[in-house]
């Protein structure tokens, strides 16, 4: 229920606290219903009266009356107690009350429509500034076991008539020869027959061997030597295990007596019977069953009790428990908050310092009333004061209490969240100032998730989509519009490579802005800070760039073509006059035609690199999809550039290399790389060493290796070997020869066979170039 904010009655100091200890109780009401029997509070005061402040819902069947007809007396329910257990129970009560110790009682309860019923009652005493002796306690149902006790008290008082009256088990042994006679009822006990046993000591072997469970043999025996020590005087009385020829042990209960004895005291002839007294073993098992249950549950009870005050008393958030707009609880953490001395200086303070006013504490009430009446969990933040006047933001959460033990009650959990909400506040502004500078970019801002949800972007990006922000964010089809399904892929394997690596390069894209409109865009993927998942990303507007690398690529392609004619014309003419078509030259015009024959060579190769260049560039070379074998066709290329290296005075050799290693490829184009690989390798081996080639098998990747032993590239030159027009010297451009294209061709050939290219090398050391492809199956 609501709090109220009408004032309650005044009430006596000992009616207060009569309520107060009411309430701190009623959580466990709960807790009650779960167990077997009656939780209760008892209060004796100094002048005599006494009270039931709480009781469980089990009152009513203990005593067929309410909880709150004992509140104020609970003489009607002294008025159940047998007469006879009457007098006992209330010298005990007393002797409690004067000593401060636990009371056990176990009585009668008279009901006029039923059989007494026996109860058994546990309580602890605690002494109250008043004077008065508040007990805690527990009252459980023991009919069932006193009555079971009452049968096992008259089975007791029957056993010496059983004796004599009965033939079950009957046995009569003469302790001198083993031999005995035992009654059918006994043999049928063990499952045997009566010529199951030929001798005597047949029938002690198997009794004492197999008969008699092993834990309980030195039992048995010592019940027989204690019974022969007295000479007869006292009964011979043992129990124990006894397992008959189905394999079940049955419990017997054995009875008799020593009747003869010689002129020296020796016992001659014992006489009795065996009883089976399974059920009553299993009765007596059960009640220890339930009484140790019992006890777990009232310890449980406490443990419950114990644990629920220390979490009220140490949690680190306000708790109050209100009861008609008045606290009633309150813990350290709720006075610390609201300034108060201590959680003591709380109690019967009403709640209404909290609020701004009247007006305020209606609106608050207006709010929560809804919920609480529904037993619902009520959360909201509210401008709140604390007990000085001071103003804070509170994050309050409450629930009704049960109706029975307050009015209009409630407890309420409180939090300072004024820091909270100021930092909130200014990460609010600090996002709006964020959003207006993502605005104000040249560059297409995009925010997203995991799935590929679009989270924010900015206007430059809007603007490139032709889509408003709200549709990009709203549509979970956004992407599907914006790219085609090509430019998806490539931006989803661009954010699986971000998750496994943490980078991802830039790449291109197009982006639609309808059906013949498309603008090219070059993105670059980021994480969002502070987070594994979500990413941001920067669009930037390449359409002028790609004009102008269009242009270029046009003018190279020109002009390469428009060189290579020429130049073949000229290197033929050069090579049929050096090879003497016109005659003998003289030396030094023969010395200027092979100069002028070398460098046109060079300059249809540099045209030729260019070319493919371009081609690789415009998307215009072609690459077939074959099975190619990589040890046939690295022998292949061996052979074709063994007469090149032979003239660099270098050897080739392929060192290591599987039977076969088949892959998908272009031969053509994979021959051209090789080519470049083992001419490169020569040029910058020593004269007399030799290029090492090798295929290697890793796992599901084959891979060929062009090793030589030259001069090694340098550290500051490895990370642009790639790029085009790159040497790692000059100087070694001039002296081998060579265009500075042939790697950058090579790795570009490769990627679109959708192959991999790297080297490792050091100074001084060599170089070792390689390639992979996946295995072909």
């Amino acid at each position: 229920m609501s709090e109220d904010p009408a004032m309650s009655a005044k009430l006596t100091p000992e009616e207060t606290e009569l309520e107060a200890l009411q309430r701190s109780h009623a959580l466990l009401s709960n807790f009650s219903r779960c167990l077997p029997g009656m939780f209760y509070q008892f209060r004796r005061y100094p002048d005599g009266r006494f009270c039931l402040p709480y009781a469980s819902d089990a009152v009513e069947a203990f005593f067929g009356v309410k909880a709150e007809q004992l509140r104020e007396d609970a003489s009607f329910m002294f008025a159940k107690v047998h007469p006879e257990d009457l007098p006992r129970m209330v010298a005990t009560v007393r002797k409690s009350f004067a000593e401060l110790s636990p009371w056990h009682q176990e009585y009668r309860i008279v009901s006029a429509n039923s059989p007494d019923r026996w109860v058994v009652g546990d309580a602890t005493p605690e002494a109250l500034p008043d004077g008065s002796v508040l007990w805690h306690g527990f009252l459980s149902d023991n009919t069932e076991r006193k009555l079971t006790e009452q049968r096992l008290q008259a089975a007791e008082r029957q056993r010496r008539l059983v004796m004599k009256a009965s033939n079950q088990g009957l046995y009569d042994i003469d302790l001198q020869t083993g031999e005995g006679n035992f009654s059918a009822e006994y043999l049928q006990m063990l499952g045997c027959e009566p010529g199951d046993f030929a001798q005597p000591q047949q029938f002690w072997d198997y009794f004492w061997g197999t008969a008699v469970h092993p834990d309980d043999v030195v039992h048995l025996k010592l019940a027989y030597k204690s019974h022969a020590a007295t000479q007869g005087n006292t009964d011979y009385h043992a129990e124990f295990r006894q397992k008959n020829k189905a394999g079940e042990w049955r419990w017997i209960m054995s009875l008799g007596s020593i009747v003869e004895w010689d002129s020296k005291g020796k016992p001659l002839r014992m006489v009795g019977t065996h009883i089976d007294i399974t059920e009553r073993k299993q009765t007596e098992e059960m009640l220890r069953h339930n009484q140790e249950l019992l006890e777990a549950n009232k310890n449980r009870y406490k443990e419950l009790a114990r644990e629920l005050e220390i979490l009220i008393t140490n949690a680190p958030v306000g708790i109050m428990f209100v009861s008609d707009g008045i606290i009633v609880r309150a813990n350290k953490a709720l006075a610390e908050l609201c300034r108060f001395p201590d959680a003591q200086a709380m109690i019967g303070v009403k709640t209404t310092f909290l609020y701004q006013g009247p007006e305020d504490y209606k609106n608050f009430s207006d709010q929560v009333v809804p919920g609480l009446q529904a037993d619902e969990l009520v959360e909201l933040e509210w401008n709140l004061r604390r007990f000085n006047g001071e103003p804070f933001t509170g994050r309050v959460a409450g629930r009704a209490l049960p109706t029975e033990s307050y009015v209009r009650g409630a407890v309420w959990m409180i939090e300072d969240v004024t820091e909270q909400r100021m930092t909130l506040d200014a990460l609010r502004t600090s996002e709006q100032r964020l959003q207006r500078l993502m605005n104000s970019s040249l560059i297409g801002i995009i925010q997203g998730n995991e799935s590929g949800q679009i989270l924010d972007v900015n206007d430059v990006f809007t603007q490139f989509s032709g889509y408003s922000r709200d549709y990009l964010l709203t549509q979970n089809t956004a992407w599907e519009t914006l790219l085609s399904n090509q430019d998806l892929k490539i931006c989803q394997q661009a954010y699986k490579e971000l998750i496994q690596t943490g980078t991802t390069a830039p790449f291109e894209i197009m982006l639609q802005q309808g059906e013949n409109i498309g603008v090219p865009i070059l993105v670059g993927l980021s994480h969002l800070e502070n987070s594994e998942r979500d990413w941001v990303a920067f669009a930037m507007d390449i359409s002028d760039r790609l004009r102008m690398n269009r242009l270029k690529t046009e003018f190279i392609s020109v002009v390469s073509h428009e060189l290579r004619t020429p130049l073949t014309s000229i290197r033929g003419s050069l090579s049929l006059l050096e090879s003497g078509v016109s005659g003998v030259l003289p030396r030094q015009a023969e010395h200027l035609i092979r100069i002028a024959h070398n460098n046109s060579k060079r300059l249809i190769t540099l045209v030729n690199d260019i070319l493919d260049m371009d081609k690789l560039a415009s998307g215009k070379m072609l690459f077939k999809s074959e099975a190619v074998d990589l040890v046939a066709l690295v022998k292949g290329s061996m052979e074709s550039n063994m007469a090149y290296a032979a003239s660099l005075k270098v050897g080739l050799q392929l060192e290591h290399h599987p039977k076969q290693a088949w892959i998908l490829a272009d031969h053509d184009r994979l021959m051209q790389v090789m080519a470049n690989l083992i001419s490169n390798a020569a040029k910058f081996s020593k004269e007399g060493e030799a290029v090492i080639l090798r295929i290697i098998n890793t796992e599901s990747r084959y891979r060929v290796e062009v090793c030589d032993r030259g001069a090694g590239i340098a550290p500051e030159f490895q990370e642009h070997l790639f790029e085009p027009f790159t040497q790692a010297d000059g100087t070694d451009t001039r002296q081998k020869g060579g265009t500075g294209l042939g790697l950058s061709i090579t790795k570009a050939m490769l990627e679109k066979m959708h192959g991999q290219i790297g080297f490792c090398s050091a100074p001084g050391e060599g170089s070792t170039f390689w390639f992979e492809f996946d295995v072909y199956r």
